[in-house]
C-alpha cells in the first residue's frame, strides 16, 4: 500500500506530532508512506526518523492555487494509492482532481458556522473527503453539527509513544525537592487560542499564596513578544520563564510538578496526555475533546476557559496536596496507557485505509520491508 500525507506545517504542533507518533508505529512497517512537508522544524525531525519526504513551497498554507498546482504534480509523481491530509484543503482537491481517495485528519475544532456555512462544509466534506478521522469524540460531534455526513466521520482517538514519557519516580512537596519550589509548566504553540495570558494572569494570583511556586512556559509562536511583555509589565520575571522552542519534550516535562492547559480550544490535548504519560496531574480547561483525556477529579482538575480565578485555586490545590497529585498522576497514567496509545491508533489509521481502497476497488498489497 502507497500512502502519501500532506502537510504544510512547518513547525511541530499538534498535527506534526500526530504524525511522527503515526508513522513510527509497527502499523506502519509494511506501509510505503512517504510526507509532502515544506522545510523546517518538522521537516528536519521527518528527515532524522528516515521518512521519505518530499519538499513543497508551501508553508503553513491550507490552500492557494499555486499550491494546488504543485500539489497536484507532485501527488502525479508520487502515485500513491491514498492520500492523506492534515488540513491542506489544496492537497484534498489536488488528490480529487486526481480521482486519488482522500482521509482528512481533523486535528481541532472550528468556530460555530452560519447556516450557509454549514451548507458549504458538508458540501466540501462530501467533495473532497472519503473519510474524515476525528481525534475525539468532541471533533466529531462538531463535525456533524457543522454539517459534515456522519457516515463520513471516523472516531479515532489521538495517541501518543507512551515508551518516551516515564513517570517521574520520586514524589514532589511543596517544601522539599527542587529547593523548596514547586513547577507549573506548559508547552504549548503561542497563539491565541491557547490562552496564556490566563495562565499569567492565574500565576500572579497563585504567588500571591504561595511564593515559592515558578511558572515555565514553553513554545514558540506569534504571541511570544505579547507575552514576554505581560510578564515584564507584571513584575514576574522572577517567577514566569518563558523557555522558547521545546526540543525534548519528556525531559521538559519530567522537570515539572504540575501541567497546565489553559487552551479556549482543543480537538483533544495533545499536550496533555504527554504531560499524563509523565505521571503529572493535570489542570485543564473543559473544552473540545480535553474532558476524554482529562477526568476531573480523577487525573486533574478541570475549570472553564477564561477563567483567571478558578484555575489558580485548582493550581493551589494540587501545590499544597501532594497525596492528591501523585494520586492523579499515576491514574493519569494508566489512562493514557488504555485509551491514547500511538500503537492503537496507528493499527486503526492502517484498518481504516485498507477498508477504503476495497471499498474503492483498490487493491494494493503490502509490501514487506516498504520503506516507511
Amino acid at each position: 500500500m502507497k500512502v502519501l500525507h500532506v502537510i504544510t506545517d512547518t513547525n511541530i504542533g499538534g498535527a506534526g506530532r500526530y504524525l511522527l507518533n503515526l508513522l513510527t508505529q509497527p502499523a506502519f512497517a509494511g506501509i510505503s508512506a512517504s510526507v509532502v512537508c515544506p522545510d523546517g522544524e518538522l521537516a528536519k525531525r521527518l528527515d532524522a526518523l528516515g521518512i521519505n519526504r518530499i519538499g513543497t513551497s508551501g508553508r503553513d498554507v491550507s490552500f492557494s492555487w499555486p499550491l494546488t498546482l504543485e500539489l497536484l504534480g507532485l501527488i502525479r509523481k508520487a502515485k500513491p494509492d491514498l492520500v492523506h491530509t492534515h488540513s491542506s484543503l489544496s492537497a484534498r482537491i489536488a488528490a480529487k482532481v486526481l480521482g486519488i481517495p482522500v482521509v482528512y485528519t481533523k486535528h481541532g475544532l472550528d468556530r460555530v458556522l452560519s447556516p450557509s456555512g454549514t451548507l458549504i462544509n458538508n458540501l466540501v466534506s462530501k467533495t473532497l473527503s472519503d473519510v474524515i478521522i476525528a481525534v475525539s469524540s468532541g471533533v466529531q460531534r462538531e463535525l456533524v453539527q457543522s454539517g459534515v455526513d456522519p457516515s463520513r466521520v471516523v472516531c479515532i482517538l489521538n495517541g501518543i509513544d507512551t515508551d518516551q514519557f516515564r513517570p517521574r519516580e520520586k514524589r514532589y512537596r511543596p517544601a522539599s525537592g527542587h529547593g523548596g519550589q514547586i513547577f507549573i509548566g506548559t508547552a504549548a504553540r503561542l497563539h491565541p487560542v491557547k490562552a496564556l495570558d490566563v495562565l499569567i494572569d492565574a500565576a500572579k494570583i497563585v504567588l500571591d499564596s504561595l511564593p515559592d511556586a515558578r511558572f515555565v512556559i514553553g513554545g514558540t509562536g506569534p504571541m511570544e513578544e505579547i507575552l514576554k511583555k505581560k510578564i515584564e509589565d507584571m513584575g514576574l520575571e522572577p517567577y514566569v520563564n518563558m523557555a522558547g522552542f521545546i526540543e525534548d519534550i519528556p525531559g521538559f516535562l519530567s522537570q515539572l510538578d504540575i501541567f497546565v492547559l489553559c487552551s479556549d480550544s482543543e480537538g483533544l490535548g495533545l499536550a496533555a496526555l504527554e504531560a499524563m504519560a509523565t505521571g503529572l496531574p493535570v489542570v485543564a480547561t473543559a473544552v473540545g475533546g480535553v474532558p476524554e483525556a482529562v477526568k476531573d477529579q480523577e487525573t486533574g482538575i478541570l475549570v472553564p476557559p477564561q477563567d483567571r480565578q478558578l484555575l489558580a485555586r485548582a493550581i493551589v490545590t494540587l501545590a499544597t496536596d501532594p497525596d492528591l497529585a501523585v494520586g492523579m498522576g499515576r491514574l493519569g497514567r494508566k489512562r493514557v496507557e488504555d485509551f491514547f496509545d500511538a500503537k492503537a491508533m496507528a493499527q486503526k489509521t492502517v484498518d481504516l485505509y485498507r477498508r477504503l481502497l476495497e471499498r474503492r476497488g483498490v487493491f494494493a498489497n503490502s509490501r514487506s520491508g516498504a520503506s516507511h
